[in-house]
């Protein structure tokens, strides 16, 4: 079922636009890191959970509309779940936008089929976004980063630079190769990064994304409610 997101465009002079998404489809892009050996981590920390290596790299899995929000908090099934820092690209009536999001998976289904675990929890986006052509000059500075909180204490839980994942125009082409109709209604997640100690069930998890040449930056940030 298709879906709306509610953006704010924010621009290199700090202006705001409303723009709307319209979103046919979602697709997951993972294991997109330049450097092998960084995939190489992020499959092994996935077996450490029972999760069989991907079929191909990268991978590419489709969930449904209705699972991205902007909202400050999300219900989940199991308390195994965890979120993961992304940029996520949209088209816009302004242009391809990019923001932050969360791919927050349950980590015990995960172990089962990959494919079903990125189903079943919703995916947190920001609201604000930036128009790619203004950041493409310096894409690879950007900056990647989250943060989990677990019973009160907070933590980074991932960091790293976009020149740590495959180039732009590399992940648009990979999901061409793949047959998926791009650009229009489409939002693609564009990969993570290995984390800073192992997975953590977090009671709130924080994304963002910063731009060191402006000091910009978007980010989500949202609860995660799980069974008593």
């Amino acid at each position: 079922m298709p879906a709306q997101l509610e953006l704010c465009l924010i621009d290199t002079a700090a202006r705001q636009q409303s723009v709307t998404a319209a979103v046919d489809q979602v697709l997951l892009l993972g294991y997109t890191g330049r450097d092998r050996a960084s995939v190489v981590q992020h499959i092994e920390e996935l077996a450490k959970l029972g999760v069989a290596p991907p079929p191909r790299v990268p991978m590419i899995y489709e969930v449904p509309p209705a699972l991205l929000t902007t909202a400050d908090s999300i219900n989940v099934q199991s308390d195994k779940t965890a979120g993961e820092a992304e940029l996520y690209l949209t088209p816009t009536p302004a242009g391809l936008c990019v923001g932050v999001g969360s791919d927050h998976t349950d980590r015990e289904q995960e172990a089962i089929d990959v494919a079903h675990s990125k189903t079943l929890c919703q995916k947190v986006v920001s609201r604000e976004v930036w128009l790619c052509e203004d950041v493409a000059a310096h894409w690879d500075e950007l900056q990647l980063r989250s943060w989990a909180t677990v019973d009160g204490e907070r933590r980074l839980y991932q960091e790293g630079v976009l020149a740590e994942f495959a180039p732009l125009a590399a992940l648009l082409d990979e999901v061409d190769r793949a047959g998926y109709r791009m650009l229009e209604h489409t939002v693609i997640f564009g990969g993570t990064l290995p984390l800073l100690g192992g997975f953590a069930y977090a009671q709130r998890f924080e994304a963002e994304l910063f731009d060191p040449r402006s000091g910009r930056r978007v980010a989500c940030a949202y609860n995660v409610v799980a069974p008593s």
